[in-house]
C-alpha cells in the first residue's frame, strides 16, 4: 500500500511539474496579449498621429495662404494687382516702361519660311524700341 501511495504522490508531483511550464507559458501569453501588444500598437498610433498632425498643420498653413489670396482677389485693388502682375495688363492711363535696352544681337537669318517669322518679330521689337526711345529707361544699377 505504501508503494501505491508513493506512486500517487510521485504522479501528483509530475503533474505539478508538468503544469509549471504550461502555466508559465500561459502567464507569458496573457501578459503579451494584455500589455506588450497594446503598448506596441499605442506607440505606433502615437507616432502616426504626430506625423499626421504635422501634415495637417502644413495643409492648414497652405489653406490660410490660399484664403488670404482669395480674400485679396475679392477686392478691386487686389484684382487689378493680380491682373497687372500675373497677366501683364495695364490700365488705359498706365504706360509700360522697359527696364533695360534691347540687346544688340545679330539678326543675319536666311530668307526662308521659318526664319521670316523670326525676322518679322525682330523688326517689330526694334520698332517698339525706337518708339519708346523717348521714355527714360530705368537702370537699377545706376543711382
Amino acid at each position: 500500500m505504501n508503494t501505491t501511495a508513493e506512486r500517487r504522490l510521485i504522479g501528483a508531483r509530475r503533474g505539478k511539474f508538468a503544469l509549471l511550464p504550461v502555466g508559465a507559458v500561459f502567464v507569458t501569453a496573457v501578459s503579451l496579449a494584455l500589455f506588450v501588444i497594446p503598448m506596441r500598437t499605442w506607440t505606433k498610433q502615437r507616432s502616426m498621429m504626430t506625423e499626421k498632425s504635422g501634415q495637417f498643420s502644413a495643409l492648414e498653413d497652405i489653406n490660410d495662404a490660399l484664403q488670404d489670396e482669395v480674400d485679396a482677389l475679392k477686392t478691386t485693388e487686389g484684382m487689378q494687382e493680380a491682373i497687372r502682375s500675373q497677366l501683364g495688363y495695364l490700365l488705359p492711363s498706365e504706360k509700360r516702361v522697359p527696364m533695360l535696352d534691347m540687346p544688340a544681337a545679330s539678326a543675319d537669318l536666311p530668307d526662308r519660311w521659318p526664319y521670316t517669322i523670326v525676322t518679322n518679330i525682330l523688326q517689330v521689337r526694334v520698332a517698339e524700341v525706337i518708339r519708346n526711345s523717348g521714355v527714360e529707361i530705368m537702370n537699377p544699377l545706376q543711382p
